[in-house]
């Protein structure tokens, strides 16, 4: 399928309400990039235990408020992940890749029609790739985002998807068999620790980000692959270790943060054992 011609103008850009100044400025030195072709999804063969292999797509936007107006993750504020989000990390932290982010995100904002065929084209091209290869595809459609996409997964239900979601409500109502969600908690506030209490009674498949010296017992690494609809056991808490940041600033981390810290370990371990 044809890319689509998005044909946005410097006028909708700096006019529209839903994008910030900076995006509005990061439009202006990059009118002729934004509208050039480019795929939605990265990708990359992963070889996961047991000898399985997935090729996965993921979709990076720019988090948050970052680009749009209205926060593209509303659990960011409550959960205090917006600092230590995974877009400024690793390779996605480099200039490429942070542009592309705003250009996928601007795209998503001003011309969502288009971008939605956009995605379901990509996965079509992605889904007969794998009958030629023979190695299934797997797509997370929120690598650095929040977004309710139910109505894109619906389109496809012969297509896995799977995300990482801080809001309740969307495991809560998620009645797809072929979209996997896991709970991202987080230690911020008393609002991110409540909904992460409520994640394990109902036995939610929680994942948690550590930035302590020590893990508890009863909860797994998560950190040798993403792919959660892979896992052995559901329903479990799961760890991740902390990305992109030094050793200065895991120092600083306290009680009242996303990771799971020294300082709150023990309070961690209470809102787990309901569970």
């Amino acid at each position: 399928m044809k890319q689509p011609a998005y044909n946005i103008t410097l006028t909708e850009c700096t006019s529209s309400p839903l994008l910030t100044d900076d995006a509005k400025q990061w439009c202006r030195d990059n009118m002729q990039y934004l509208n050039r072709p480019m795929d939605l999804f990265g990708s990359s063969t992963k070889v996961e235990k047991g000898g399985d292999k997935r090729e996965t797509y993921v979709m990076y936007l720019q988090p948050a408020g970052k680009v749009a107006v209205h926060t593209l993750c509303i659990g960011a504020a409550a959960a205090g992940c917006e600092g230590p989000c995974l877009i400024s990390s690793g390779m996605l932290g480099m200039t490429q890749q942070q542009s592309a982010a705003t250009k996928r995100t601007i795209l998503w904002l001003l011309r969502p029609e288009l971008f939605e065929a956009r995605i379901l084209a990509e996965v079509d091209r992605a889904e007969r790739r794998a009958v030629r290869t023979g190695v299934p595809a797997l797509f997370r459609l929120n690598g650095t985002s929040d977004i309710d996409f139910e109505h894109i997964v619906r389109q496809r239900p012969a297509s896995g998807f799977y995300d990482y979601t801080k809001v309740l409500a969307r495991l809560r109502n998620n009645m797809l068999a072929n979209y996997h969600l896991t709970f991202s908690g987080s230690m911020y506030s008393q609002q991110s620790r409540a909904a992460l209490g409520k994640a394990a009674r109902r036995g939610y498949h929680i994942a948690v980000a550590y930035n302590s010296r020590e893990l508890p017992a009863g909860v797994v690494s998560f950190d040798t692959t993403d792919l959660r609809p892979l896992d052995e056991q559901q329903g479990v808490v799961g760890w991740l270790s902390r990305k992109g940041s030094n050793k200065a600033e895991r120092a600083r981390e306290g009680a009242a943060s996303f990771f799971v810290t020294d300082s709150n370990r023990a309070a961690f371990d209470d809102i787990i054992a309901v569970g």
